[in-house]
């Protein structure tokens, strides 16, 4: 017990001596100098804005986002939503929204379905026991396909399984079962989109009041029909007007349908499903889906800054947005529509999401080509 003592009685010795020697450096004072009540001010101004500056905006983009937020409410003080932005009242049994409908050109070039069916089916390590050497030899004996494969002996029944999958162009199947040889962003998860027709193809995209448990003000999915993209976007004058902009939203999926989203699979989609939940409200949500933020990444993360949704589309597609507004800082601009009435505000917001869909299914198309 002693001996513990004695020891201990020297760490806070040597403790005392290193912190002493720290207070020495220090001057035992300094001349400041007295701030004027302009500056006492300016000062107190950083001490709040540092306390409730957003995360994820930089200081010049916060402060370019305030004075577009000021400029906007200037310009459309007194002005009614219906006379800027063209849209109608959407009526279900759970209340109304604002529905608006907006139809652009686009090209969308994805792979050829029979070509990707071959290209997956060319790949005989999706077949249990089959690695880079049991292939090269398969091949080199004649089975240089899946199909090929259901003849042989071992391999027979489970390439018959597989092949019956394709077949039937199940995607959500196809995706699992690659998902068991291959990660997510792999190029023939992208390959297997290929297989069904863009009219399948629900892009969808929403802003939100905040990152959980909070309501989704904006709700837009489009749509591909012949040359044409076609986006319906469901917005909320008010937050009562939620469950009917979520019903306006699930009016477009279908058995059929495939998810395109940015980020979707661990934001939008649970977002939604949360949502629905919160006003007990029933939708089937597994569908397919192709995130393009993780095939971004695999694609073009050593070509570009970063793999934002607003780099990519200012690298790849040579678009570079005036006037948006910063995703984080969507809550307050909404905050200050619903304080004021004055549509300003919103008016960026709902440009930023048509934008954000046009964009993905661009980008989108820009992978098939990629890797096509």
């Amino acid at each position: 017990m002693i001996k513990d003592d004695k020891k201990r009685k020297a760490i806070f010795e040597r403790i005392g001596k290193r912190w002493r020697e720290e207070i020495d450096k220090v001057k035992e004072y300094e001349i400041i100098k007295e701030e004027t009540e302009e500056e006492e001010a300016e000062r107190e101004t950083e001490r709040e804005f540092v306390s409730f500056f957003p995360s994820g905006v930089e200081y010049q983009e916060y402060h370019q986002a305030q004075r577009l937020k000021e400029k906007l409410l200037e310009k459309y003080e007194g002005k009614a939503l219906e006379d800027v932005i063209k849209g109608e009242n959407f009526e279900t049994e759970k209340g109304m929204c604002y529905h608006i409908e907006n139809q652009d050109e686009i090209t969308l070039k994805i792979i050829d379905p029979e070509r990707a069916r071959g290209k997956i089916l060319s790949d005989l390590k999706l077949i249990y026991g089959i690695g880079e050497v049991t292939e090269r030899i398969l091949k080199n004996k004649g089975y240089r396909t899946v199909k090929d494969l259901t003849a042989h002996p071992r391999f027979g029944l489970e390439a018959t399984r597989f092949l019956e999958i394709v077949n039937r162009c199940d995607t959500c199947q196809i995706i699992n079962w690659l998902g068991r040889w291959f990660p997510k962003s792999h190029p023939l998860v992208l390959w297997s989109s290929g297989l069904r027709g863009k009219e399948d193809f629900a892009i969808l995209d929403i802003e939100t009041m905040g990152l959980f448990s909070r309501p989704i003000i904006l709700l837009g999915i489009a749509q591909i029909s012949g040359a044409n993209i076609l986006v319906n976007q469901y917005f909320l004058r008010s937050i009562k007007e939620e469950p009917a902009a979520l019903v306006g939203f699930l009016s477009h999926i279908n058995e059929n349908s495939i998810f395109i989203t940015f980020n979707g699979r661990a934001f939008d989609i649970p977002y939604i499903k949360e949502r629905l939940a919160y006003y007990r409200m029933r939708a089937d949500l597994e569908r397919p889906h192709f995130d393009v933020l993780h095939f971004s990444r695999r694609a073009w993360r050593e070509k570009v800054p970063d793999c934002r949704l607003v780099t990519l589309e200012k690298y790849l597609l040579g678009i570079e947005r005036k006037d948006d507004v910063p995703s984080a800082l969507v809550p307050e601009f909404y905050e200050t529509y619903l304080k004021t009435k004055n549509i300003g505000p919103i008016f960026p917001i709902i440009q930023h999401n048509r934008q954000d869909l046009v964009t993905l299914a661009s980008i989108f198309s820009k992978l098939h080509e990629e890797w096509g």
